[in-house]
């Protein structure tokens, strides 16, 4: 099974629905790649969805879901210049265990801020840096209303299950 992970927190109404539209493409995405590649059962791509803090899982069990993921798309608010403090969790409790197995893994990444994002922009690219991960997918980081992005967050879901089945 081709596995695209998508970690995100989204504590608000608005992020909620930006959250569910990204979702919503990378599903629409894989659903297409299926049908067009004849892709079913265990080849199928599966779009798998996060919150960094899952009370379900142990930090063990969030790291060998991250290490099995093809491809992961990370979503976050800026907050106070920097990562919400729960995704910020994810990579602290996750790192130790999948330092050396996430070398190479596409990955890309939303932010929605208020006023800036430069923080925690930043931030993404230090944490993806030190996890060794390839940013295959351009960001998108941005203020305010989030449906003028569209657009780009579709492509950027889009691209993101063409880099999980190895086309991008």
């Amino acid at each position: 099974m081709t596995t695209v992970l998508i970690v995100h927190h989204s504590p608000s109404p608005v992020t909620a629905a930006l959250s569910s539209f990204i979702l919503d493409a990378a599903r629409s995405a894989a659903t297409e790649a299926n049908q067009s590649l004849g892709l079913e059962g265990d080849g199928a791509v599966k779009v798998l969805e996060r919150h960094p803090l899952d009370p379900e899982l142990s930090a063990d069990q969030l790291a060998e879901e991250l290490i099995g993921a093809d491809a992961v798309l990370f979503g976050t608010t800026a907050n106070f210049g920097y990562i919400s403090g729960a995704l910020k969790h994810y990579f602290d409790s996750t790192y130790m265990a999948t330092r050396e197995k996430t070398v190479g893994k596409p990955v890309s990444w939303w932010i929605r801020g208020g006023y800036d994002t430069t923080g925690a922009a930043k931030a993404m690219r230090a944490l993806t840096t030190g996890f060794e991960m390839r940013v295959a997918a351009e960001p998108v980081e941005f203020t305010g209303e989030w449906k003028s992005q569209q657009g780009v967050l579709r492509t950027m879901a889009q691209a993101l299950v063409g880099e999980a089945l190895g086309l991008g």
